[in-house]
């Protein structure tokens, strides 16, 4: 396996997710030893504390395995999980993942006031507005995942446009703007009935499923400060998840 340099631009949307791709894509007859924390460091460009760091983080979500005198593997369990929960994909790589042809459509973007919840959780003063941007992602053909995305128009400016976030993710945009970074999230899960998540979102109604699994994330950039709260829909007919976690059970 070879460790290729990092792409200076990619730094700051952590070194972690480009470790994950890595692991990802590794050969899984190959050697699944990772080389030591120096020569990934000499070969991406980045201090050894930030590979540690990332490797930590890495080793908690089970994607690596620390073996005492023997040095770092790739788990190679880890590796053949198809969609996993830990890393937030692309929507439509997420659908791809899962096996399906994807496509999507933006169902409405609109210029509003924050309330009261989307105005706490990003921090923004009173009367501040936001855009909320809505899509829905198909997986051939079929709807399988809606997208709410609610950030501050102090962001990127007075003139974003439809035609924008019909080309460019939200990501990208408030990248392009604002020289933001997502590098991570916080979600909290829950299921909502067919009902509910049609008063909840334009969208819900193309949604074939009686009830979905969702999403409510808040995205941090490279501060660590709130810059888009996020609902996501997600239709587990073409949509599922895996996740491997590592257990903190220890024998008394």
């Amino acid at each position: 396996m070879e460790v290729h340099p990092m792409v200076k631009a990619n730094l700051s949307n952590s070194v972690k997710n480009y470790l994950y791709q890595y692991i990802r894509n590794v050969d899984l007859k190959g050697n699944m030893k990772l080389p030591s924390e120096n020569e990934i460091s000499a070969k991406l460009g980045v201090s050894r504390v930030t590979i540690r760091r990332a490797l930590d983080e890495l080793e908690k979500e089970g994607m690596i395995l620390r073996i005492h005198g023997r040095g770092t593997f790739i788990n190679p369990e880890a590796v053949k999980i198809q969609v996993n929960l830990m890393p937030g994909e692309e929507f439509c790589r997420l659908v791809e993942l899962c096996g399906y042809q994807a496509s999507f459509q933006v169902i409405s973007m609109e210029r509003k006031e924050a309330d009261e919840e989307t105005r706490q959780i990003l921090e923004l003063d009173q009367g501040e507005e936001i855009y909320v941007v809505e899509k829905v992602y198909m997986a051939d053909g079929h709807p399988a995942i809606i997208s709410i995305d609610r950030f501050a128009c102090s962001l990127v400016g007075d003139s974003l446009s439809e035609e924008a976030v019909k080309t460019t993710s939200t990501f990208d945009i408030i990248r392009q703007c604002a020289g933001n970074f997502v590098v991570r999230d916080k979600i909290r899960m829950e299921t909502m009935d067919r009902e509910t998540m049609c008063r909840f979102a334009k969208p819900g109604r193309l949604m074939e499923c009686s009830s979905a699994l969702v999403f409510h994330g808040v995205n941090y950039n490279q501060e660590n400060r709130p810059i888009i709260y996020d609902t996501e829909f997600y239709d587990t007919r073409y949509i599922k998840f895996s996740l491997l976690r590592v257990k903190n059970v220890y024998e008394n």
